[in-house]
């Protein structure tokens, strides 16, 4: 996948460019700002359809309750970590902010961190 848009809620013009080599937002900005930074319109289409353009994973869907997250800057706990779906616009408006602690403070240790792990 590389690089996906997801949507942070339904009805806010806020979206985050996600990175599945790093499970991490790379860039948040407004749809304008992702088309200017390379995205194409459908990408943004399908994130305002279904949460987010990947196609494959499906990563960030409305109905996900979770995301994983590889990198931090201020990782504050061992393990993998996620983020709650109902939490992704207070942690994409944080980092916008450049508050990336207060982003980084609404994740929590993965419940299951090996589930389907064979």
């Amino acid at each position: 996948m590389g690089r996906c848009v997801i949507k942070a809620t339904p009805d806010e013009d806020l979206y985050l460019e996600w990175s599945s080599i790093v499970d991490a937002c790379t860039m948040v900005g407004t749809r304008s700002d992702l088309l200017a930074a390379g995205h194409r319109p459908e990408a943004l289409d399908r994130a305002d359809q279904i949460g987010t353009s990947d196609r494959v994973a499906q990563v960030g869907a409305w109905g996900d309750e979770s995301l994983g997250i590889g990198t931090t800057e201020h990782r504050q706990c061992e393990g993998p970590l996620v983020l709650s779906r109902a939490d992704l616009s207070a942690f994409a408006r944080h980092l916008a902010a450049g508050d990336s602690p207060q982003a980084e403070d609404l994740l929590i240790p993965d419940p299951k961190p090996w589930d389907g792990i064979v």
